[in-house]
């Protein structure tokens, strides 16, 4: 069996998706793999997203383009803080959609070999009303999906 050629990132943005990311470079460098990082931006359920939204000073802009648009910059901000030895090919975006479904659409259509994320184990309630979008992919992808336990990063 050939190294993964394409690696697909998903990340939330949260504690661990740093991690997650250096995983994944470390592991595309000796095949020479691109890695696509995205992350998956679900609009409120109660809520339009084409609702505008104001602040004083900024221009009045939709929900959704303002949370793409806030989600874009962390997501620069945090892979233009990785230390990179060896050249990676590193895309990134922002999708709009439901998380585990975003991942595997993308994963289908972008003909990825692997998935690398990470999971927060979570138990109880908590996942009970959250579910595990790691979970959910696992079950479902058509690629290997590999997932990593993050915890919380130290500031």
């Amino acid at each position: 069996m050939a190294g993964p050629s394409r690696i697909l990132v998903p990340v939330d943005l949260k504690d661990g998706s740093r991690s997650v990311v250096e995983y994944a470079l470390q592991l595309a460098r000796p095949f020479g793999a691109a890695v696509d990082v995205i992350h998956a931006w679900e609009p409120p359920q109660y809520v339009a997203p084409d609702l505008l939204v104001a602040s004083p000073g900024w221009d009045t802009q939709s929900l959704e383009t303002m949370a793409r648009d806030t989600a874009g910059k962390e997501l620069s901000a945090l892979l233009g803080s990785l230390s990179g030895s060896a050249p990676v090919a590193l895309s990134h975006r922002v999708v709009i959609g439901e998380a585990a479904n975003v991942v595997l659409e993308e994963a289908e259509r972008g003909k990825y070999d692997l998935v690398v994320m990470g999971t927060h184990q979570r138990k109880g309630l908590t996942r009970m009303l959250l579910g595990s979008v790691a979970q959910k992919v696992v079950g479902r992808a058509a690629c290997p999906v590999l997932t990593l336990h993050v915890t919380p990063e130290e500031p």
